[in-house]
């Protein structure tokens, strides 16, 4: 039974654990139209308040009249920088964002809680107590701030959230008026079926009976966390209990706010309040979300709403990071190798965006 804690998978999307912060400097790219700003937001919690850090691209042209279009990016999960490092890795955020500043938008993106500028929380937070309801709470305060911000033409603002991101950005567009939101590589299903999933993938080599085991396992923390209460460590047997609970001590109670929130969340629900255009975009060769099982999904769900412009595109050979993969099947270690988004990618991007602008 050794087996179990080291098949268990916590984390689902991209990482839930912070990596070393030993991230690469951004700059903007040569001949850019636009500049780039530090900016300080305001985050009211509870009593307490903290200021999210972040970079604010405007471009450099005629302003329109109305003001500018705007751009809140929202990113997944785990902590990353504002330009999307997570310690050496390049998620790839920077590429994305510079080409639609360079198109005429205003864009804000932000470093997430404990990463960059951005402190874990309120004075005395501790990480085990944010949830994924208080990273919505901080996406809430960036979209208000970038409403107000003196250029802006508050009733063109879009959201473009990616993996996590990509629910919080239709939550957003269902509490307030959003000119458009772009889903890259969202979940269409609750984080508990795709954190599963994941699970059961990753056991693909081992013994049947060692796989049943953990899933087993893996149901019974999720069901606990889902519902607030302790485990039963004894569901595998008494000789079982001791590394159950080790599991539970050191994977499962660090992030157990934040899959606690994510479990109780009613996904089709929070697609069908999306009145704004959508565009879903999805990486074929994706290994953490699934186009059948999440990109069509979220379109199935929009479509039953109240969303009349929905646009789904799956690009083949394109993984969570939308970088290519060259044929072959993509694992979390490409995600560390030299590859840049793919063009046509932010190609499509920005021509949604400024179909819509």
């Amino acid at each position: 039974m050794t087996r179990i804690s080291a098949a268990l998978l916590i984390l689902a999307l991209l990482a839930g654990a912070t990596l070393c912060q030993d991230a690469p400097a951004w700059q903007p790219p040569e001949g850019a139209k636009f500049t780039a700003e530090d900016v300080s937001i305001e985050r009211k919690e509870g009593e307490g308040a903290f200021q999210i850090a972040g970079t604010l691209r405007v471009p450099t042209g005629d302003k329109p009249g109305a003001g500018w279009p705007a751009v809140l990016f929202v990113s997944g999960s785990g902590s990353q920088t504002r330009h999307g490092f997570q310690g050496k890795l390049d998620i790839g955020t920077w590429e994305v964002l510079d080409a639609v500043a360079n198109a005429g938008f205003v864009v804000l993106a932000t470093d997430d809680r404990g990463i960059g500028a951005t402190p874990m929380g309120a004075e005395g937070v501790k990480p085990t107590e944010i949830g994924y309801n208080h990273l919505l709470g901080d996406a809430r305060a960036c979209l208000d701030w970038l409403k107000a911000r003196e250029g802006v033409n508050k009733q063109r603002v879009f959201v473009i959230g990616h993996s996590e991101g990509g629910l919080t950005a239709p939550i957003l567009a269902g509490e307030s008026e959003i000119a458009g939101v772009v889903y890259m590589a969202a979940a269409g299903r609750n984080m508990y079926d795709i954190t599963l999933e994941q699970v059961e993938a990753s056991m693909a080599k081992l013994p049947k009976a060692t796989r049943d085991a953990n899933l087993k396992a893996q149901r019974e923390f999720q069901d606990a966390v889902k519902e607030g209460r302790e485990p039963d460590f004894n569901i595998l047997g008494a000789a079982a209990a001791p590394a159950l609970k080790n599991a539970w001590k050191l994977q499962v109670e660090p992030i157990k706010a934040w899959w606690h929130d994510h479990f109780n969340l009613d996904v089709p629900a929070l697609q069908a309040k999306v009145k704004c255009p959508v565009f879903v975009a999805q990486g074929a060769a994706d290994f953490q979300v699934s186009p059948e099982r999440d990109a069509k999904q979220i379109v199935k769900d929009l479509m039953a709403g109240e969303c009349a412009d929905v646009k789904l595109k799956i690009y083949a050979d394109l993984d969570h990071l939308f970088k290519p993969c060259n044929g072959k099947p993509s694992e979390m270690k490409m995600y560390f190798e030299d590859r840049r988004v793919d063009p046509a990618f932010i190609r499509d991007i920005v021509q949604w965006l400024e179909d819509h602008r």
